[in-house]
């Protein structure tokens, strides 16, 4: 059993996503302006690059957080790879079920902003947006989209599924009371990424 279904974590499928292609037919899309822009196959994508382990939380807009070791690539260094060419403003992503969504591109400058492949070393579950996902811990969760298919650098705001229904459009984590499911306690914030606990 994974971490994250170890620890009984939410599982969140706004999409109604019920499979996603086996590891050897999935594929990543990387469009905009940039120099890599092509359809790769997974693993063909991830041998460009260092697997990191970040420490940080995924903090949902239902009230929960949870923190784990997140493997996977430093948004960083995706960036040195596929070398936007021009001044893009926002990053589009979007899943296999159809789930879209955009964030500026300042708000990816987090240095835990992960392309993630895994949790706690071992590949991150299905349920949870494996076999790769992002995770933006600056956010709420709805910013950090799950079985990811497209990745695109884009000029102009696309207005996601959760943000066409009334959610933020920058996904700023607000203050209020969570339930940390690590350790079931319920723990007020103070809004941002949470560091504290």
């Amino acid at each position: 059993m994974g971490f994250l279904r170890n620890i009984k974590c939410p599982v969140f499928n706004a999409e109604r996503i019920k499979e996603v292609p086996e590891r050897a037919e999935y594929t990543l899309q990387i469009g905009g302006g940039c120099e890599k822009t092509g359809i790769y196959k997974l693993d063909e994508f991830l041998a460009n690059f260092k697997i990191h382990t970040v420490s940080s939380r995924l903090t949902s807009v239902s009230k929960w957080s949870v923190r784990a070791d997140w493997q996977g690539i430093l948004w960083q260094d995706f960036l040195d790879w596929a070398k936007p060419t021009d001044k893009y403003k926002f990053l589009y992503t979007e899943s296999w079920g159809g789930y879209k969504t955009s964030l500026s591109a300042e708000l990816l400058l987090n240095p835990r902003v992960l392309i993630c492949t895994g949790v706690a070393g071992e590949e991150i579950e299905y349920e949870y947006g494996g076999p790769l996902r992002m995770i933006i811990p600056n956010q709420w969760g709805f910013k950090s989209c799950k079985w990811l298919r497209k990745i695109y650098f884009t000029d102009e705001y696309v207005r996601g599924f959760w943000e066409a229904n009334g959610y933020g459009d920058d996904g700023t984590i607000l203050p209020c009371m969570v339930e940390d499911v690590n350790t079931g306690k319920h723990v007020r914030i103070k809004g941002g990424e949470i560091t504290e606990f």
